[in-house]
């Protein structure tokens, strides 16, 4: 796999292996190896979020991607159009992910592959540290520091997953642009159902940011920081946070924060929110 730190890599939503079969937990699982490879210091940052409208161009598209395994996506030529290199994608039953990596320089895709047990048994971990043992085998290993941070236990069960899962598709969906408040509804149900589930906190938390609902916000972005120290998105919503409620101080210590925890330039990154919150609040 070997690429430098400038390659980018998505993680695309996984899908049901029988199209009978979704459930929210394939976009949950999808959500959770992001949160992973954040902190990867071999690949820039890039969230599958930012890039949804321009690889789907209609919402009801995305939607039939993550929905149905019939439904297809020329790699290809979305690397060329988006210039991102690897993409890794797959597939879910009950008890497994298969999952695959496209590299869009490689002349045979995918280029490999690999089962991992979807186990909440253990707050996913195995699930995760197979995962990055994976990227390793690949040649593209993570710091040590950096792997210990992505084994947070996750407390949550399949009921969670598929709660967090289906809230995400909502809110990718309300990204496609929209006159009304976000319906926050089902992120809290994902929020109840697993309380201590940093990523049903962390996108609660998003999704109260959407609506402008900043100091609740904060409330659920530190909550879920409590579960997962280094969780980058959160501290990147906390960021935005400050940005817009005004606290300059706040804006930079978390720009700070989170460059750390992903091994970047903490001083760049202070100057970077600064730059930010001038541009927002003059």
């Amino acid at each position: 796999m070997g690429s430098s730190p400038i390659d980018r890599c998505i993680v695309l939503p996984l899908r049901p292996a029988n199209q009978d079969d979704f459930d929210g937990s394939g976009l949950a699982l999808h959500f959770l190896l992001g949160n992973v490879l954040v902190l990867h210091s071999g690949f820039k940052e890039m969230w599958f979020g930012w890039r949804a409208k321009k690889i789907f161009p209609q919402p009801q598209m995305l939607k039939r991607y993550c929905r149905h395994t019939g439904e297809q996506l020329d790699l290809t030529e979305v690397s060329r159009v988006q210039k991102i290199r690897f993409w890794i994608y797959g597939s879910y039953t009950g008890p497994t992910v298969s999952l695959h990596v496209f590299d869009a320089q490689a002349h045979q895709n995918p280029i490999s592959s690999i089962d991992l047990t979807i186990s909440t048994d253990d707050g996913l971990v195995r699930f995760r540290s197979q995962f990055i043992q994976w990227l390793a085998a690949l040649k593209h290993p993570m710091d040590q520091t950096q792997a210990q941070a992505a084994l947070w236990p996750e407390s949550i069960e399949r009921v969670g997953l598929d709660a967090v899962g289906r809230a995400l598709e909502q809110f990718y969906i309300y990204g496609y642009g929209s006159n009304e408040s976000l319906d926050i509804a089902p992120f809290e149900k994902a929020a109840a159902v697993s309380p201590d589930s940093f990523m049903a906190q962390d996108l609660y938390g998003w999704a109260l940011y959407r609506n402008r609902e900043y100091i609740s916000a904060k409330i659920a972005f530190l909550k879920s920081l409590r579960i997962n120290p280094a969780g980058a998105g959160a501290m990147s919503g906390l960021m935005w946070c400050g940005v817009y409620g005004k606290d300059l101080e706040e804006a930079l210590y978390w720009s700070a924060r989170k460059a750390d925890v992903c091994g970047q330039d903490v001083n760049a990154a202070r100057e970077k929110g600064r730059r930010r919150y001038e541009k927002v609040n003059g």
